[in-house]
């Protein structure tokens, strides 16, 4: 019963980020803790990039437990994307140089519209080389499938 819950946790957890961004409700602006400059919205966001690749690793039992190969790469895939997801937040704040995820047109680099670009393009990677590699995880296995039942 409790690995169930755990293997459906992650899920509940991307689900639920997702919701309250999608809400914005004026929480996700408040600080966490007001001398850290850590607002909710950061967290909820921070938690939603990491579920989304750990929900598959971990919800998955083809994923979980593989049986070929083929399925140890995409379990080691989805590892690393979850990687990249924990890694997000920090790497996000050193790009921004604030928990707020603001930039401008600083004179250095941490803030700077070079550093937002950069920011941009890592936050798309995380998320669509999850989705993409889920498609193709769901295709394959389709593919797979059919060719046992002839």
């Amino acid at each position: 019963m409790i690995r169930t819950w755990l293997r459906i946790l992650p899920l509940l957890l991307l689900i639920g980020s997702g919701i309250l961004l999608l809400e914005g409700l004026p929480i996700l602006t408040e600080p966490i803790i007001e001398g850290l400059g850590l607002p909710f919205g950061t967290l909820i966001a921070w938690v939603g990039i990491s579920m989304f690749p750990f929900s598959i690793l971990i919800g998955i039992r083809i994923i979980r437990k593989p049986t070929s190969q083929v399925y140890r790469f995409y379990k080691r895939a989805f590892f690393v994307f979850t990687t990249l997801g924990v890694a997000w937040g920090g790497i996000s704040y050193l790009l921004a140089g604030n928990w707020n995820y603001t930039f401008s047109n600083a004179e250095s680099f941490g803030g700077s519209e070079r550093a937002f670009n950069i920011f941009l393009i890592y936050t798309s990677f995380v998320i669509s080389i999850t989705l993409l590699t889920f498609v193709i995880l769901g295709i394959h296995h389709l593919i797979i499938n059919q060719k046992h039942k002839r």
